[in-house]
């Protein structure tokens, strides 16, 4: 029996640490099933930890809560450095777990300020698409993707310029050493090891031959380039 849970845990170390803070949990495995083996984890460190067995409890149990998308302390969480990417817009304030792949945003401006992207009901959506697409065009292309997950069709109800805010208009746009960061989803003076890495998670969420946003992926390459600048100007 001992042999069997040392294996386990084994594997599950071994599994957790292979993904790296530069990938997401969602990448192996669906939201569902993400969920189920979180709350097997959970129950064995639970069993572990009644049976005195603190050291792979505490692997467990912190598999677990990373899994179910519970917010970690830094010396259990292998991707605590780079965990919540922000992006602000004239409108939004765009918000992407990267342990998780979720996407959210804060309305900051319009009918809907103070409310998330994730409360508005499908005829709220359509509104909020409409008026998006005169008040922030650039907002509006971060959050197409999950609009045509959330509300299919919505395009059809609103006269909307994707080209409004491309990829050539995000690359060519200012931003500051402390926007790229937040892009980043990272502390200012970040390594360049976790620069890469939290790069390389926005990447494979959002590249556009994946279906992600173009202006998007454009913008996380500029803060890419821009964090790493910074870096090596100490």
């Amino acid at each position: 029996m001992n042999y069997i849970i040392s294996m386990v845990v084994f594997g599950a170390i071994v599994w957790w640490f292979a993904l790296g803070p530069g990938r997401k949990a969602g990448d192996q495995l669906s939201p569902l099933t993400r969920k189920l083996v979180g709350a097997v984890a959970g129950g064995a460190g639970i069993l572990l930890a009644l049976k005195g067995r603190i050291d792979f409890a505490i692997v467990l149990i912190s598999l677990s809560a990373w899994l179910l998308g519970f917010k970690l302390p830094a010396m259990f969480d292998p991707i605590g450095r780079a965990r919540r990417s922000e992006i602000h817009t004239r409108a939004l304030t765009v918000l992407i777990d990267l342990g998780t792949g979720d996407l959210d945003a804060q309305i900051t401006a319009g009918t809907y300020a103070g409310r998330t992207l994730g409360k508005l009901g499908p005829q709220e959506l359509i509104a909020f698409a409409r008026e998006m697409a005169a008040l922030d065009p650039q907002g509006l292309n971060l959050v197409a993707q999950d609009l045509d997950r959330r509300s299919p069709g919505w395009r059809q109800h609103v006269q909307f310029d994707a080209a409004a805010g491309n990829g050539a208009a995000a690359s060519q746009s200012e931003m500051r050493d402390e926007e790229a960061y937040q892009v980043l989803g990272l502390e200012p003076g970040a390594s360049e090891e976790a620069i890469r890495a939290a790069h390389r998670a926005l990447i494979a969420r959002f590249h556009p031959d994946r279906g992600g946003s173009t202006y998007l992926a454009a913008m996380v390459n500029r803060a890419k380039d821009i964090a790493l600048a910074a870096q090596r100007r100490g």
